[in-house]
């Protein structure tokens, strides 16, 4: 696994300081006119991801101000952002079941305390909150465990409704759960990795004043989006499925140099 082959794929475009600046403009009106830019933006991504598990690294594809494009795009990026929206609600219910065992830890602990008072002084009060520091214990582990496998099978949802352009790829749930348990060590690792380098760009960015934090979001976006690429690629050699992979290009986007239509524009197809 390459976990930061999108940096290197980003420098090696001789346009990308223009197409990362566009981008963080498109970031930055996000929060003008929010989910748009969001979607715009996921559906670069899908293109670049597309791209790169066809065998083109780099360049990363067209982006500018040219709105017909920019729709263009939306409607590429709309299905990544749907399955990623259906795919956050079982996410933010593990959260609430999480932290609702962390509240009945948290009440078990004073029960326990309470009762071992009662029962046997001191001595009592000292078991009852052993045993309740334990339960904390034991329901951070279990609120920790269900945001990591909802975290992971999400990647992997949007990642395939990427790739197929197709939100029903997102969807067939034995099909994500197989891609997920087989992927399990890559996607585990990556989060660490992708975490760590998350934490080095914040930095960057808040040395910098914030003004490379836009920046550094669509470079940190970059690096997710080839990392999925490299998971699709691991999941292949594991034997996966291989998916079908959406159009590699946009009605007036730069034409792809690899795949089935490289040199030639690409309708998207239709919701």
């Amino acid at each position: 696994m390459h976990y930061l082959r999108g940096w290197t794929a980003l420098r090696s475009d001789p346009e990308w300081v223009g197409k990362v600046g566009w981008a963080s403009l498109i970031v930055l009106s996000g929060m003008c006119i929010p989910v748009i830019g969001q979607i715009v933006l996921i559906g670069w991504n899908a293109l670049m991801l597309r791209r790169a598990v066809s065998g083109q690294d780099s360049p990363l594809p067209r982006l500018d101000m040219d709105f017909n494009y920019l729709m263009k795009l939306v409607e590429t990026g709309f299905k990544g952002f749907l399955a990623a929206l259906l795919w956050s609600i079982p996410f933010v219910a593990a959260i609430m079941v999480g932290y609702c065992c962390m509240y009945v830890g948290i009440v078990a602990m004073f029960g326990t305390v309470m009762a071992g008072a009662s029962a046997g002084g001191e001595a009592g009060a000292g078991v009852g909150a052993i045993l309740g520091v334990v339960l904390m214990i034991v329901c951070f582990v279990l609120l920790f465990a269900f945001i990591l496998v909802a975290n992971m099978v999400m990647q992997v949802a949007v990642m395939r409704a990427e790739i197929a352009d197709d939100v029903g790829a997102a969807l067939r749930f034995g099909e994500v759960m197989k891609m997920t348990k087989l992927l399990a060590k890559e996607l585990i690792v990556g989060m660490i990795v992708l975490q760590l380098v998350g934490l080095v760009v914040a930095f960057v960015g808040i040395l910098s004043l914030y003004l490379l934090l836009f920046p550094g979001v669509v470079i940190m976006h970059v690096i997710t989006t080839y990392y999925r690429a490299e998971l699709y690629r691991v999941y292949l050699e594991k034997g996966g499925q291989p998916l079908p992979i959406g159009p590699l290009a946009v009605e007036g986007g730069d034409p792809p140099t690899v795949g089935p239509h490289a040199g030639v524009y690409t309708q998207p197809r239709a919701f």
